[in-house]
């Protein structure tokens, strides 16, 4: 991680080199700040490129403070809700002397949380017993739900990845590795499954597409003809889909 001053602003910046001919600048709805450069770029000319969009990543930085206020904190209690697949479920939570372990599921309209009850002892150990539960929840989920859209997708397209990874990223919601491997962060499964759907399609349309051109952006809109739509509900959206 790198850092650079814009403006009265400290910017921490993440330099990723790929095969790609131009410099691209990307800043997420975290807040993250990535740039994609050709491999044999020097390190001044990023820095002056990056220095020549200060006036829209500052713009950037401050529409994402007036539009995407940061999450607050959960602290896994009852009532409290949780998004799945774009609804809201509330959480019952119960402590039991019978179990050792945090078990979470699904049911009925709620999730149903239930953990030792010697967590209750000390809050802070309770919550990310509960909240790393949860996490394992979702990313099985999220496996089983994307892995069943990627196979209908995959032939809609005619592409055919090698491996579905699902895993905890910070910066993006999903890559498509040279080595035709797709990677998805498992919080997508908290949005709408047109969202996810979406997403599905825009790494499998890589597979054709390495860039994004306008061919790719073509390809993506021949399966999801409102895709525009998607990606900005992404965009406004997907800083809350986190706890």
């Amino acid at each position: 991680m790198q850092q650079i001053k814009l403006g009265s602003q400290t910017i921490d910046y993440e330099v990723i080199r790929t095969e790609r001919k131009t410099v691209g600048i990307i800043l997420d709805n975290d807040k993250n700040l990535t740039i994609r450069s050709p491999r044999n770029t020097e390190e001044d000319e990023i820095r002056k490129i990056i220095e020549n969009k200060t006036y829209w990543i500052l713009e950037k930085l401050a529409e994402i403070d007036r539009i995407k206020p940061p999450t607050e904190p959960r602290e896994f209690i009852s009532g409290e809700r949780l998004p799945y697949l774009g609804r809201k479920y509330r959480i019952k939570t119960t402590g039991s002397e019978s179990i050792k372990k945090v078990n979470v599921m699904l049911y009925q309209g709620r999730f149903i949380i239930e953990y030792p009850k010697k967590l209750e002892e000390n809050d802070e150990k309770r919550r990310k017993a509960v909240r790393d539960e949860l996490i394992s929840w979702y990313r099985e989920h999220a496996r089983e739900k994307i892995e069943e859209r990627v196979k209908k997708y995959r032939k809609i397209l005619g592409v055919n990845p090698n491996n579905v990874v699902i895993k905890k990223q910070k910066r993006i919601w999903g890559s498509c590795s040279g080595k035709k491997n797709l990677n998805f962060n498992w919080k997508i499964i908290m949005a709408p499954l047109a969202i996810v759907d979406y997403l599905v399609v825009h790494e499998l349309a890589h597979l054709k597409n390495r860039n994004h051109s306008r061919h790719f952006w073509q390809t993506v809109e021949t399966v999801i003809p409102d895709y525009q739509k998607r990606l900005e509900g992404l965009k406004v959206n997907g800083r809350r889909l986190d706890f």
